[in-house]
Protein backbone atom coordinates (compact mmCIF):
# COMPACT_ATOMS: atom_id res chain seq x y z
CA UNK A 1 0.00 0.00 0.00
CA UNK A 2 1.11 3.49 -1.23
CA UNK A 3 2.42 5.77 1.96
CA UNK A 4 -0.21 8.21 1.03
CA UNK A 5 -3.16 5.67 1.38
CA UNK A 6 -2.07 4.34 4.67
CA UNK A 7 -2.72 7.56 6.15
CA UNK A 8 -5.66 8.07 3.65
CA UNK A 9 -6.55 10.78 1.56
CA UNK A 10 -7.79 14.71 2.06
CA UNK A 11 -11.44 14.98 1.40
CA UNK A 12 -12.14 18.81 0.55
CA UNK A 13 -14.90 20.74 -0.09
CA UNK A 14 -15.20 23.50 -2.99
CA UNK A 15 -17.24 25.84 -2.57
CA UNK A 16 -19.33 27.98 -5.41
CA UNK A 17 -21.08 31.26 -4.94
CA UNK A 18 -23.67 30.71 -7.93
CA UNK A 19 -24.50 34.62 -7.67
CA UNK A 20 -20.45 35.64 -8.53
CA UNK A 21 -21.11 38.38 -5.94
CA UNK A 22 -24.42 39.64 -6.28
CA UNK A 23 -26.25 37.62 -3.28
CA UNK A 24 -23.70 39.80 -0.99
CA UNK A 25 -24.79 42.95 -2.73
CA UNK A 26 -28.37 42.88 -2.93
CA UNK A 27 -29.75 40.11 -0.34
CA UNK A 28 -29.76 43.18 2.32
CA UNK A 29 -32.46 45.07 0.16
CA UNK A 30 -33.86 42.04 -1.73
CA UNK A 31 -33.97 39.52 1.67
CA UNK A 32 -33.56 42.52 4.60
CA UNK A 33 -30.34 40.33 5.43
CA UNK A 34 -26.99 39.66 4.66
CA UNK A 35 -25.92 36.43 2.94
CA UNK A 36 -22.44 35.98 1.27
CA UNK A 37 -23.69 34.08 -1.50
CA UNK A 38 -25.80 31.19 -3.03
CA UNK A 39 -23.53 28.03 -1.83
CA UNK A 40 -23.07 25.20 -4.50
CA UNK A 41 -20.91 22.66 -3.36
CA UNK A 42 -18.75 19.86 -4.46
CA UNK A 43 -16.79 17.37 -2.46
CA UNK A 44 -13.29 16.58 -3.55
CA UNK A 45 -11.12 13.88 -2.92
CA UNK A 46 -8.25 11.81 -5.17
CA UNK A 47 -8.31 15.00 -7.15
CA UNK A 48 -12.03 14.35 -8.57
CA UNK A 49 -14.97 16.51 -7.76
CA UNK A 50 -18.24 14.96 -6.67
CA UNK A 51 -21.24 17.19 -6.86
CA UNK A 52 -25.45 16.76 -7.10
CA UNK A 53 -26.55 18.66 -10.50
CA UNK A 54 -28.56 16.18 -12.72
CA UNK A 55 -27.84 13.24 -10.82
CA UNK A 56 -24.70 12.59 -9.35
CA UNK A 57 -21.70 14.22 -11.01
CA UNK A 58 -18.20 14.02 -11.28
CA UNK A 59 -15.29 15.87 -13.10
CA UNK A 60 -11.55 16.87 -12.14
CA UNK A 61 -10.97 19.29 -9.59
CA UNK A 62 -11.39 22.22 -10.10
CA UNK A 63 -13.43 22.23 -13.69
CA UNK A 64 -16.95 22.11 -13.44
CA UNK A 65 -19.14 24.58 -14.83
CA UNK A 66 -19.33 26.67 -12.04
CA UNK A 67 -15.83 28.09 -12.31
CA UNK A 68 -13.44 28.52 -9.80
CA UNK A 69 -14.37 27.70 -6.00
CA UNK A 70 -14.46 30.92 -3.84
CA UNK A 71 -13.54 28.77 -0.54
CA UNK A 72 -11.39 25.27 -0.38
CA UNK A 73 -12.37 23.66 2.80
CA UNK A 74 -10.95 21.17 4.34
CA UNK A 75 -13.63 18.32 5.89
CA UNK A 76 -10.82 15.13 7.15
CA UNK A 77 -9.51 12.32 5.66
CA UNK A 78 -10.67 9.01 4.16
CA UNK A 79 -9.09 5.69 4.26
CA UNK A 80 -11.61 4.31 1.15
CA UNK A 81 -9.78 3.92 -1.88
CA UNK A 82 -10.96 4.89 -5.26
CA UNK A 83 -12.54 1.43 -5.97
CA UNK A 84 -14.39 1.70 -2.70
CA UNK A 85 -15.50 5.19 -3.19
CA UNK A 86 -16.71 4.26 -6.90
CA UNK A 87 -18.81 1.46 -5.60
CA UNK A 88 -20.05 3.95 -2.50
CA UNK A 89 -20.92 6.79 -5.18
CA UNK A 90 -23.10 3.40 -7.67
CA UNK A 91 -24.89 2.35 -4.13
CA UNK A 92 -25.37 6.34 -3.90
CA UNK A 93 -26.74 7.28 -7.18
CA UNK A 94 -30.35 5.70 -6.93
CA UNK A 95 -31.30 8.04 -4.01
CA UNK A 96 -29.67 11.19 -5.50
CA UNK A 97 -31.21 11.25 -9.36
CA UNK A 98 -32.73 14.98 -11.06
CA UNK A 99 -36.14 13.73 -10.03
CA UNK A 100 -35.73 13.95 -6.40
CA UNK A 101 -33.71 17.24 -6.10
CA UNK A 102 -35.81 19.97 -3.60
CA UNK A 103 -34.29 22.69 -3.05
CA UNK A 104 -34.82 22.57 1.13
CA UNK A 105 -33.99 19.09 1.41
CA UNK A 106 -31.87 17.14 -1.58
CA UNK A 107 -29.68 19.57 -3.44
CA UNK A 108 -26.31 19.72 -3.92
CA UNK A 109 -25.55 20.77 -0.35
CA UNK A 110 -27.62 18.15 1.33
CA UNK A 111 -25.15 15.56 -1.15
CA UNK A 112 -22.12 17.05 0.08
CA UNK A 113 -23.08 16.33 3.44
CA UNK A 114 -23.68 12.91 3.00
CA UNK A 115 -20.65 12.05 0.71
CA UNK A 116 -18.57 13.74 3.07
CA UNK A 117 -20.32 12.24 6.21
CA UNK A 118 -19.90 8.50 4.53
CA UNK A 119 -15.97 9.63 3.39
CA UNK A 120 -14.82 10.63 6.78
CA UNK A 121 -17.67 10.88 9.37
CA UNK A 122 -17.49 14.70 9.10
CA UNK A 123 -20.21 16.81 7.70
CA UNK A 124 -19.86 20.37 5.96
CA UNK A 125 -20.56 23.81 7.86
CA UNK A 126 -23.89 23.76 8.70
CA UNK A 127 -24.29 27.44 7.47
CA UNK A 128 -23.82 25.80 4.33
CA UNK A 129 -25.92 23.27 4.68
CA UNK A 130 -29.07 25.11 5.76
CA UNK A 131 -28.46 28.19 3.54
CA UNK A 132 -31.79 28.03 1.94
CA UNK A 133 -34.01 27.42 4.89
CA UNK A 134 -32.33 30.60 6.04
CA UNK A 135 -33.11 32.39 2.75
CA UNK A 136 -36.72 30.79 2.54
CA UNK A 137 -37.68 31.99 6.23
CA UNK A 138 -37.25 35.94 5.18
CA UNK A 139 -40.60 37.68 4.24
CA UNK A 140 -38.97 37.94 0.39
CA UNK A 141 -38.37 34.35 0.51
CA UNK A 142 -41.50 33.16 1.36
CA UNK A 143 -42.94 35.32 -1.48
CA UNK A 144 -40.88 33.92 -3.64
CA UNK A 145 -41.34 30.06 -2.20
CA UNK A 146 -44.46 29.21 -5.31
CA UNK A 147 -41.97 30.06 -7.81
CA UNK A 148 -38.82 28.20 -6.23
CA UNK A 149 -41.25 25.09 -6.18
CA UNK A 150 -42.18 25.55 -9.38
CA UNK A 151 -38.46 25.66 -10.55
CA UNK A 152 -37.82 23.07 -8.95
CA UNK A 153 -40.29 20.71 -10.46
CA UNK A 154 -39.27 21.24 -13.49
CA UNK A 155 -35.26 20.58 -12.32
CA UNK A 156 -36.58 17.04 -11.53
CA UNK A 157 -37.55 16.88 -15.62
CA UNK A 158 -34.01 17.78 -16.24
CA UNK A 159 -31.69 15.30 -17.82
CA UNK A 160 -27.79 14.50 -18.16
CA UNK A 161 -24.97 11.61 -18.25
CA UNK A 162 -24.69 11.49 -14.31
CA UNK A 163 -22.50 9.12 -13.10
CA UNK A 164 -22.44 5.97 -14.30
CA UNK A 165 -19.91 3.60 -11.41
CA UNK A 166 -17.76 2.96 -14.23
CA UNK A 167 -14.11 3.41 -13.85
CA UNK A 168 -14.31 5.40 -17.40
CA UNK A 169 -17.11 7.76 -16.82
CA UNK A 170 -15.72 10.80 -14.85
CA UNK A 171 -15.28 12.74 -18.55
CA UNK A 172 -18.76 11.94 -19.53
CA UNK A 173 -20.45 12.77 -16.24
CA UNK A 174 -18.82 16.11 -15.98
CA UNK A 175 -19.77 16.59 -19.76
CA UNK A 176 -23.34 16.87 -18.37
CA UNK A 177 -23.17 18.66 -15.66
CA UNK A 178 -23.81 21.99 -16.96
CA UNK A 179 -27.70 21.12 -17.86
CA UNK A 180 -29.99 22.73 -14.87
CA UNK A 181 -27.10 24.11 -13.66
CA UNK A 182 -27.62 27.43 -11.91
CA UNK A 183 -31.19 27.30 -11.36
CA UNK A 184 -30.28 27.77 -7.34
CA UNK A 185 -28.69 25.70 -4.76
CA UNK A 186 -27.98 22.20 -6.44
Amino acid sequence: MAEAEAKGEKVQLYVYDLTQGMARALSPMLLGKQIEGVWHTGVVVGGVEHFFGCGLQRTPAGTTPFGQPLQVLDIGTTCLDEATRDALLADMSPQWLPEHYSLLTRNCNNFSNEFCELLCGTGIPKHILTQAEEVLNTPMGQMLMPMLLQMEGQLGNATATGFQGQAGAGAGAGAGAGAGAGAGPH
